[in-house]
C-alpha cells in the first residue's frame, strides 16, 4: 500500500501523469531502485476505482491526469499525519512515509518519525518477553536487532529535521518525464470530437482585403 499511499501524498501537490508520479516518487523515496510502470498504472487504476482519484484532463501531449477526490484528500491527510498503522512497523513502508512526507512543504515529518518511533519500541518490548524457545528467541533476537536499527534510523532523521527544518523538502520536478500511457481509443476519440466541436463553434478568421 505504500506506492499508493505515496501517490496520494505527491498528488497534494496537483494533478499529474503516471510517470511523472513514477519519477517524483523515486526521486523522493531515494532507497527504491526501481517502481515497475505497470505497478505504478494498475495502482492508479485501482485508486480511481475506490475514489481516491479522477481524471483531471490531460497535458499539451495527449497524457492522462489525475487529481485527488475528497476521499482522496482525507487519505493522504491520514497518512501523512501519523506513524504506522498498526503494531508490527514495516521497514519499506517507515522509509517511504517518513521520506515522503519530509520532502513535502507544510507536513510534519516529525511526529510521523515519532509514531514509527514509538511503534518500534514497543515492538522490542514485545519481542523481548514473548519468545519460549530457543528457536523462537533466535528469531526474535534477529527481528528485535532490525527495530533497534530502525529506531537508530529515526533518530539520525529526527536530529537532520530539528537542526534543519525543510532540509529535505523537495518542489516538484519542472522537468517533466515525456512517457506516460496513452487515453484509451474511447477517451482519445471523445477528446477528438469535443475538439472538433469546438473549432466548428470558432468564427472564421477575416479574409485579408484584397489588394487593389
Amino acid at each position: 500500500m505504500s506506492v499508493q499511499n505515496g501517490f496520494l501524498a505527491l498528488l497534494t501537490q496537483g494533478p499529474a501523469y503516471g510517470s511523472q508520479l513514477q519519477s517524483e516518487f523515486l526521486c523522493r523515496a531515494a532507497h527504491r531502485r526501481q517502481l515497475n510502470p505497470g505497478q505504478v498504472y494498475s495502482t492508479l487504476d485501482r485508486m480511481t476505482d475506490q475514489g481516491l482519484v479522477a481524471s483531471a484532463g490531460a497535458t499539451d501531449d495527449g497524457l492522462p491526469l489525475y487529481e485527488l477526490t475528497a476521499a482522496g484528500r482525507e487519505a493522504a491527510a491520514a497518512w501523512l499525519g501519523d506513524g504506522p498503522a498498526d503494531g508490527r512497523p514495516d521497514w519499506d513502508e517507515m522509509q517511504d512515509q517518513v521520506l515522503i512526507a519530509a520532502s513535502l512543504d507544510g507536513v510534519d515529518a516529525l511526529a510521523i518519525v515519532d509514531g514509527y518511533r514509538a511503534a518500534y519500541a514497543e515492538r522490542i518490548r514485545y519481542l523481548t518477553h514473548e519468545a519460549d524457545s530457543r528457536a523462537l528467541l533466535a528469531a526474535n533476537r534477529a527481528a528485535e536487532l532490525g527495530a533497534k536499527a530502525a529506531i537508530e534510523w529515526l533518530d539520525e532523521v529526527a536530529a537532520m529535521l530539528g537542526a534543519h527544518p525543510g532540509a529535505l523538502v523537495q518542489p516538484r520536478s519542472p522537468e517533466r518525464p515525456r512517457r506516460g500511457r496513452r487515453p484509451s481509443a474511447e477517451t482519445a476519440a471523445a477528446s477528438e470530437t469535443a475538439t472538433t466541436e469546438a473549432a466548428a463553434t470558432e468564427p472564421a478568421a477575416a479574409e485579408p482585403a484584397s489588394a487593389e
